[in-house]
């Protein structure tokens, strides 16, 4: 009898599907039961990595990211580190325009996993042809077969989770969650 193995094919499979951590020693004195979705299990170890992934499969479904493409977005680190992952498994080149105040270390990590970076100002104006938002923008407008994600005025952003980690939390919890906290960085998570 042969044995079959069991494997993931890549490390995008692992994206999502997050566990539930329930939070005992920090909320012993309140009232209640209290859960973490811990999305630092995410291959990225960040909820980014739903986003990323979601947004480019989107684009190639619509027929906007084709093999060969370039993959552009402006980042101060995580999203970034999550399109750069998906970007090289995929097989896209992936640009991004990073503000200077994002650490080293962030940005060496960026390029690392095969991403372009360009440190942009950060002290400028976002209507500074210097900022990371335009800076962005410009690349993508100069680079043929490229998309522009733009994180934080894509709708995609907020449907990632509104089919991923929406529908997980329900059926982590049974359908009784009563109260969720949420931090929020470009909004999508909690939108």
């Amino acid at each position: 009898m042969k044995e079959e193995i069991k494997a993931f094919n890549n490390v995008l499979e692992l994206i999502g599907n997050t566990p539930l951590i329930k939070l005992n020693k920090v909320t012993e004195n309140l009232e209640g039961n209290f859960y973490a979705k811990v999305e630092a299990f995410n291959p990225g170890h960040s909820t980014k990595d739903r986003i990323a992934l979601y947004i480019i499969e989107e684009a190639e479904k619509r027929g906007i990211l084709k093999p060969g493409d370039t993959i552009i977005e402006t980042t101060s680190g995580n999203t970034g580190f999550s399109l750069a992952m998906v970007s090289i498994i995929k097989g896209y080149d992936c640009i991004l325009a990073v503000s200077s105040k994002s650490s080293k270390d962030k940005i060496d990590m960026l390029r690392t996993m095969g991403a372009k970076v360009y440190v942009c100002p950060a002290h400028v104006s976002a209507d500074d042809d210097r900022s990371y938002y335009n800076v962005a923008k410009r690349l993508h407008e100069e680079t043929k077969g490229s998309v522009y994600i733009n994180q934080y005025f894509n709708d995609l952003n907020v449907d990632a989770h509104y089919k991923s980690t929406g529908p997980e939390i329900w059926e982590q919890t049974n359908g009784k969650i009563t109260h969720l906290i949420a931090c929020s960085g470009t909004g999508g998570t909690i939108s």
